[in-house]
């Protein structure tokens, strides 16, 4: 951790172990195919590699959506170029850190990381709407807050996190971004 609330090199390396695992849990979770992730790869971004403007410190990650914006009948071509990323918000999770609970961050990130991949794959194999109503989003984080609990249930000190986060938590509803 550094002052400024930038990921340092081995927070950055710890955060990319974590996701690596949740995605091999929601691949077996959703029964989808071995190379999901080569196929269909995300960006996994901190604040030192965005733009001010995706930059959220009240959240502790958001979901992006990178290609063009939607169309009302997007052509096939048009689809296959929309790609997912997911920014993490490191001051955020940093700040959660230094609060007198017990986890850490392999164990905040693989939580947090699992939900944002929920996200993307409900958005490319289930069509769920990125550009859905603040509505339509708020039951889609409460969808996919479920789906992340069951597929983080069994898994040590995760009950403790979610107890923690589950009553309007920042991983529960956080802000999800228009296209970039």
């Amino acid at each position: 951790m550094t002052i400024e609330g930038f990921f340092t090199e081995s927070d950055r390396t710890t955060v990319v172990k974590a996701a690596r695992l949740a995605e091999g849990l929601v691949m077996r979770y959703f029964n989808l195919a071995s190379n999901e992730w080569a196929t269909n790869p995300y960006s996994l971004l901190t604040w030192k590699e965005t733009a001010p403007w995706l930059r959220d410190s009240n959240v502790f990650a958001q979901t992006v959506r990178i290609g063009p914006r939607k169309r009302a009948a997007p052509r096939r071509s048009e689809k296959d170029s929309v790609s997912y990323g997911v920014v993490l918000q490191d001051p955020a999770i940093l700040r959660a850190l230094l609060r007198p609970a017990r986890h850490d961050l392999w164990t905040l990130g693989l939580f947090v990381l699992t939900h944002e991949l929920v996200h993307i794959v409900r958005f490319r194999k289930f069509e769920v709407d990125f550009f859905g109503s603040d509505d339509e989003k708020l039951a889609e984080e409460d969808v996919v807050h479920g789906y992340t609990r069951e597929i983080l249930s069994g898994v040590e000190t995760m009950d403790n996190l979610f107890h923690l986060y589950e009553s309007g938590s920042k991983i529960k509803h956080p802000r999800l971004c228009e296209s970039v």
